[in-house]
């Protein structure tokens, strides 16, 4: 593999976790431990049906918090060099996508939805491509601050 190329900007983007495995097996257990305790005095009033609803409740706890962990698996990751702009898309559940994208025509464009609420596009040529969905909106319009800064060095910098 040829030595890459110094990059303008290298970002990647991630979900934020809000906990590490290990707290999320904590959370589990100490629900479980709750569940258990509480099921034994439902037991002893004889009011047992109500036990099956609770491993329900602890099963659809532990898959909740496996989509999450999966979920966390999901990034963005943007460079931009003087070869161009590669966007490299990465799915929790499915294949990593690249995209070449001419950097001489991106855009970014930061869409307000009203309310504190944005969407960040990335656009070239009439594709419109998606950025940090699973940011906040402080943290999209940050990052369209960076890419637009990097675009225009960009430019700059091959006229």
């Amino acid at each position: 593999m040829p030595p890459r190329k110094p990059a303008i900007f290298d970002l990647e983007l991630r979900p934020s976790r809000p906990m590490q495995p290990r707290q999320m097996w904590l959370l589990l257990a100490g629900v479980a431990l709750l569940f258990g305790l509480m099921g034994l005095r439902f037991l002893f009033l004889g009011a047992w049906p109500i036990l099956p609803f609770m491993l329900l409740d602890l099963g659809l706890l532990w898959w909740a918090l496996g989509e999450s962990k999966r979920s966390g698996r999901q990034s963005e990751h943007l460079r931009l060099d003087s070869d161009g702009l590669e966007l490299i898309r990465i799915q929790p559940h499915g294949p990593v996508r690249r995209m070449r994208i001419e950097p001489y025509w991106a855009k970014v464009e930061l869409e307000s939805q009203g309310e504190g609420s944005n969407r960040l596009w990335l656009t070239a040529r009439g594709a419109r491509h998606p950025l940090g969905a699973f940011l906040s909106p402080a943290e999209r319009a940050e990052i369209a601050h960076v890419i637009e800064d990097g675009l225009a060095r960009f430019r700059a910098g091959h006229r």
